[in-house]
């Protein structure tokens, strides 16, 4: 996502707020949260892209720009891409069960989760700027992930394979979860990379984008 006109920030929670807090200059005047997210919607599957509604949480909810979640829902099926347009949730950890998905679910009734796009939402509500979401189904919701995901990203996005090696060797039952989850990673980024490969002209006339 970073290029002319854009700004991409990546990484954990307290990560993510500190970028933000930390940019200077004229700012941003469109957010867009991309990347992964966790399917709760049975119907979505690895790969598909969703385009959030609003960012939905038991305080509230943080809804996105109408006028751009159109235009990019138009754009990218022009491109002749899938994408749907649903409620997203957010959470401070990966879902890591089907179980836990299923509830979250019912309680919210979003169709994904993710970590990220109620920061960017409450940034963007708060410079009072146009706010979008896009992001790439990766599991499943009827799949568990391994908890070994719970260490495998660093706090500023990147994957600490050094405490992926450790955790699977600590347990190796884990091993099965995790190449799972990794096949359903690889559908989520091909799909974001195909989105990438339209730039500049998804984002054309709406504004740089800040993730």
């Amino acid at each position: 996502m970073a290029g002319p006109g854009r700004t991409a920030l990546c990484g954990d929670a307290p990560t993510l707020r500190a970028g933000l807090a930390a940019m200077s200059g004229p700012g941003p005047s469109l957010v867009i949260s991309w990347g992964l997210c966790g399917g709760l919607d049975p119907r979505l599957r690895p790969g598909d892209l969703i385009l959030g509604a609003e960012v939905v949480t038991n305080d509230g909810a943080i809804r996105t720009d109408e006028a751009v979640t159109s235009a990019l829902a138009a754009r990218l099926l022009a491109a002749r891409t899938r994408i749907v347009i649903e409620r997203v949730t957010a959470a401070d950890a990966p879902v890591l069960t089907a179980r836990a998905k299923s509830e979250l679910r019912r309680a919210l009734g979003a169709a994904a989760v993710d970590m990220e796009s109620q920061i960017a939402g409450q940034y963007a509500l708060q410079q009072r700027i146009p706010f979008a979401i896009l992001r790439a189904i990766s599991d499943p919701a009827e799949r568990g992930l391994p908890p070994v995901v719970l260490k495998a990203v660093d706090s500023d996005g990147g994957i600490n394979a050094g405490a992926v090696i450790r955790e699977v060797i600590r347990s190796p039952r884990q091993l099965a979860g995790l190449g799972a989850a990794a096949l359903d990673s690889r559908a989520a980024f091909q799909s974001l990379n195909r989105c990438r490969r339209l730039l500049p002209g998804l984002f054309l006339g709406l504004g740089p984008a800040d993730v």
